[in-house]
């Protein structure tokens, strides 16, 4: 049996982050061992940031954090922050043609002009747009759109990156195979 080898949390930051193979080195530690060992190492790497939001969402942040049982506001966004990652990476492998691209915004003259332009410059072919007035300061937009997956994402960061534009979501599909796209149809 191999003695026991102790290690430095930095040495087993620098093992571990080198990407290299590093089971022969801890041959010796149970695996409850090496989770906790991991568990600490991730611990030891976590990083602050600072982050300015109005006041009114941070506090309905807070009644989310609260009513969810967070232990903190920091494992609430970690969680919000896990999710965001996880819907950009489905979007992202989505192979279809097609999306629908929901938007609220405030109801300002430049910004609404901004948005047409981003429309009208979009590589992406804009099927349909409804607009809704949801209140005296908000509207609502729904794109319909057709092209490819880089186009539609182009025309979304775009728009997700307007002044004004407060919620975003993008929904993309694919059609089954052999559906005509842009055929009509009878009913």
């Amino acid at each position: 049996m191999q003695p026991y080898r102790y290690y430095s949390i930095r040495n087993v930051q620098s093992l571990v982050s080198s990407g290299e193979s590093y089971s022969d080195s801890f041959k010796c530690v149970t695996s409850c061992e090496f989770v906790l060992l991991v568990w600490v190492i991730r611990v030891m790497t976590l990083k602050r940031f600072g982050v300015s939001v109005p006041e009114d969402l941070l506090e309905k942040f807070d009644e989310l954090v609260e009513k969810k049982a967070y232990v903190g506001r920091s494992e609430a966004i970690r969680d919000a922050m896990r999710a965001y990652i996880s819907q950009t990476e489905w979007e992202e492998d989505q192979k279809g043609a097609l999306a629908s691209l929901n938007i609220v915004y405030q109801h300002k003259p430049k910004l609404m002009a901004d948005l047409m332009k981003a429309q009208h410059d979009a590589h992406a072919q804009v099927i349909s747009t409804v607009h809704v007035h949801v209140s005296q300061t908000h509207c609502m937009e729904v794109i319909t759109l057709r092209g490819d997956r880089e186009a539609i994402e182009r025309l979304t960061n775009k728009v997700s990156g307007l002044k004004g534009i407060e919620f975003v979501r993008l929904f993309t599909f694919v059609l089954p195979e052999g559906s005509d796209i842009g055929l009509s149809h009878t009913h």
